[in-house]
């Protein structure tokens, strides 16, 4: 393996396999939605991930968007029409 410096520390680059072998049940149960190809909806203005329950959704020109909030659907709403 190699050491790198950083600001004058050494640290050690290690390998990520993906798999922990001390993973809780908790952090397992966190991945299943993961890996069982759900379809997650992008926020069209920030690109992180829409909860269902918060969902906010706009039509512009004839297209409709979704946003994790109602903030996100502003400044969606502000860059379009500059």
């Amino acid at each position: 393996m190699e050491n790198y410096v950083f600001d004058g520390e050494e640290k050690e680059n290690k390998e990520v396999t993906g798999e922990e072998p001390d993973a809780s049940g908790d952090d397992e149960s966190f991945m299943e939605g993961y890996l069982e190809d759900e379809e997650t909806t992008e926020c069209a203005e920030c690109g992180g991930a829409v909860s269902p329950e918060k969902k906010v959704t706009k039509e512009f020109e004839g297209e409709e968007y979704a946003f994790c909030s109602a903030n996100c659907a502003e400044e969606f709403e502000e860059s379009v029409a500059q």
